[in-house]
């Protein structure tokens, strides 16, 4: 893609909001935020109505995409850990790649969720050597309802549908180095946490509740630490824009470290934390 690409529309979809970036500018410091917006959403849960519990969502994100139809860009959506499962796939002999992996990972969640599991649209982080990799999956109806926002006629083109887990890793993968390492996503209501040491993923656990601050941060990982085997270390990468940057505390023995996002050109950290998610493709 060239560096003078089309405009950028950036979206975080959560069951709470939907919120929206608009950039334009070069590729990386060139980038400059041009618009932007929240919707405030009413989730309804999956038993009601036969829907999804992210049905309002794409609702919203439709309204959205009619209004900018007439603009030419390029669309990306990082979709809330509420979405998003995710599964530890070991690695596995034999297996020769694309759909023999990709139904291998489907075989993890099965053995993990069952049946439901069948509805699911699944994908594989990247292969590095004999490492586990991580899986992660959404269900088939949200993606469809994503991909339906934008007509393969329309002006604006959905390029890419992520999830927060995968976007924020992306984003700040540099500051996963060799040494043991813990990333938290914290939003409300919800805790996305994994490990990873010498490049490789460890661990990775999705748990809803509570997750407010340091205090809730370190019984989480009190409880997930026994998850990896060895030294998992203590030091831990924290995302959790729904509150004030914590810049660094320390529970216990755990040393929380919050992560700076690389925001573009008019991006205000205090008035803008409801973009940070979508930022984060960037």
């Amino acid at each position: 893609m060239s560096l003078l690409s089309p405009e950028r529309i950036l979206i975080a979809l959560t069951p709470f909001e939907l919120a929206y970036a608009r950039m334009t500018g070069a590729l990386g410091a060139g980038a400059r935020l041009a618009d932007k917006g929240v919707l405030a959403l009413q989730p309804q849960p999956a038993s009601e109505g036969g829907h999804g519990p992210w049905h309002a969502g794409v609702a919203a994100l439709s309204a959205l995409a009619a209004d900018i139809a007439g603009r030419a860009a390029r669309v990306t959506v990082v979709l809330s850990n509420h979405f998003v499962r995710y599964a530890l796939v070991p690695p596995a002999e034999g297996l020769r790649g694309g759909a023999e992996d990709l139904a291998y990972a489907r075989y993890c969640f099965g053995r993990i969720h069952g049946e439901r599991s069948q509805g699911w649209e699944v994908r594989l982080s990247g292969a590095e050597n004999d490492a586990a990799r991580v899986a992660s999956a959404i269900d088939l109806g949200l993606l469809q309802g994503l991909a339906g926002c934008f007509p393969s006629k329309a002006k604006p083109r959905l390029a890419s549908v992520q999830p927060y887990l995968m976007a924020a890793f992306n984003h700040w993968r540099r500051m996963a180095g060799r040494e043991p390492v813990w990333l938290l996503l914290a939003e409300p209501q919800r805790a996305c946490l994994a490990h990873m040491s010498a490049g490789r993923w460890n661990a990775v656990h999705n748990a809803r509740g509570d997750f407010d601050g340091p205090e809730q941060w370190a019984e989480l990982l009190d409880r997930e630490r026994h998850r990896v085997p060895g030294g998992a270390g203590t030091d831990v990468l924290v995302h959790a824009p729904h509150r004030a940057e914590i810049d660094e505390s320390q529970v216990g023995p755990w040393q929380f470290q919050s992560l700076i996002l690389r925001a573009p050109s008019g991006y205000s950290p205090l008035e803008d934390q409801p973009l940070a998610m979508a930022l984060c493709a960037l």
